[in-house]
This record gives structure tokens, sequence and C-alpha cells, in this order.
């Protein structure tokens, strides 16, 4: 295939049949990040296309400074945040049901808060810039770039203690001898 920024300015300059190639480059690669952060493959196919279609829309805006995977993954990930946080805030009534009916029994709801008590007991022994990363970004959401601001540190430490915080958090649940069910 030919890199990338020929393929993007000949779709600049007309020739939009040439985008074909950047959709079979990237289709298998950002449908695994929506199954990874979506976990519905049914909705897999049709985010692709919302994706891709987001993408040629903004190709205007695409600055050769940067690999275009890159800025490709950065939209295709922020589609993805925009789609959780719209499913929070509107839940359809059949999912309470279900979720209601299966999920409230006291086994469960005790299992649950047991694991939430061991995780936030060894997140407790992390060091603390570990800790607050990781509840930035897996507590509350936050982007790289929204954790970089809050905590005034460049996007590269914000990625490395996220990567060492994981790390250290898998080294201490897998110490305990309880690291079956998590995942991290």
């Amino acid at each position: 295939m030919q890199d990338d920024r020929l393929i993007i300015e000949e779709v600049l300059q007309g020739n939009k049949e040439a985008y074909s190639q950047i959709i079979q480059k990237y289709n298998k690669r950002v449908r695994l990040l929506i199954r990874k952060m979506i976990g519905q493959p049914h909705l897999e196919q049709d985010m692709a296309q919302e994706i891709f279609i987001k993408v040629y829309y903004h190709l205007g805006d695409y600055s050769k400074s940067y690999e275009f995977g890159a800025w490709l993954y950065r939209i295709a990930t922020n589609y993805c945040f925009d789609e959780l946080r719209n499913r929070k805030r509107s839940i359809p009534v059949a999912e309470v049901e279900i979720e209601l009916a299966t999920s409230h029994t006291p086994e469960l709801e005790y299992l649950a808060k047991e694991q939430k008590v061991f995780l936030q007991n060894r997140m407790m022994t992390l060091e603390s810039k570990y800790r607050v990363v990781l509840e930035l970004r897996y507590l509350q959401f936050l982007s790289y770039e929204e954790i970089s601001e809050e905590l005034g540190v460049p996007i590269s430490t914000v990625r490395t203690r996220l990567s060492r915080g994981r790390a250290k958090l898998k080294n201490a649940i897998t110490n305990s001898g309880k690291g079956g069910d998590l995942y991290l």
C-alpha cells in the first residue's frame, strides 16, 4: 500500500476512491479498538463506519507533522469515549430491567463489594503518583490530556505513570494471591 500521506493528498485532491485504501489498512485495528473499549461486537461495524466517515470529513484538519495512524486512533478513541458517555446518560429501560433482574442478588453484590474493597486496598499500596493517575484514568475516565492538565505534568509522564502504575497494581494483586478475576 502507498504511504498514508500520499493517499490523503489524493483524497484531498478529489480522488475519493483512494480513501478505501485507508479503510482497508486501518479497519481491523479500529474495530479491535472499538471491541476493547465498548465491548459490544454487534456495534463494531457501524461504529467503525461512523469513525471512518468522521475521519474522511476531517482530513483537511490532519497535520502531516503527526503520524496518520495515531491521529486516526485518537479520533476513534474520542468517538468511543463519547459513545460511552452518551450511554451513561441514557440507559434504555430494557437494559435497566435486565440488569435489575440479573445483577442485584445478595451474593453478587457481596462479591462485587469485596472485589472493590480488595482493589482499593491494593491501590492504596501504590505510590501516590501512580495511584492518582490510575484513579483519574480508570475511575474518572479522563483523557491523557486532561490528566496532564490536572496534574501539571507532560503527557509522556502521564503515559509512563499509567504504564508503571498498572504493572505495580497487577504485581500487588498477583502477590496477594487473589489475582484470578481482576483484569488490568
